[in-house]
């Protein structure tokens, strides 16, 4: 979602931006830890393979992520997420909901998740601008 509403591109854009798939790395890996401490696991499903990125080398994950948009680019090449949607429109984003939520999360178990509080405080800043 941050990605989607900062960078405002079609999915298959950010994802094979490798700069763009390192933020979405770092924040699923981030995420992941939290799960981690709370004992959830992650499971492969949908397009996105969490399991497998998270559980090797950063660079392993940037080329996952990549490759990713490779697929979409040929079978969603307009596939946009719902957060930029919902930004195009003009609504609120869901911005405690998804990041806001990780973040107090984080806290309370005193997980580190410095990638996601700052894309939390951009997010925040373009959804109290709307």
């Amino acid at each position: 979602m941050p990605l989607a509403v900062t960078m405002r591109l079609e999915s298959h854009k950010f994802f094979s931006d490798r700069d763009c798939a390192l933020i979405f790395v770092r924040i699923l890996c981030e995420v992941g830890n939290i799960a981690a401490e709370k004992n959830i696991p992650l499971v492969d499903r949908g397009p996105f393979l969490v399991e497998a990125i998270l559980s090797g080398p950063e660079e392993e994950a940037v080329s996952v992520l990549r490759e990713m948009g490779i697929q979409f680019a040929k079978n969603a090449p307009n596939h946009r997420w719902s957060s930029l949607l919902d930004l195009e429109r003009g609504r609120k984003l869901e911005t405690y909901e998804t990041l806001g939520y990780a973040v107090a999360e984080a806290k309370k178990l005193g997980v580190p998740i410095p990638t996601v509080e700052v894309c939390y405080s951009i997010v925040s800043g373009i959804n109290r601008n709307i």
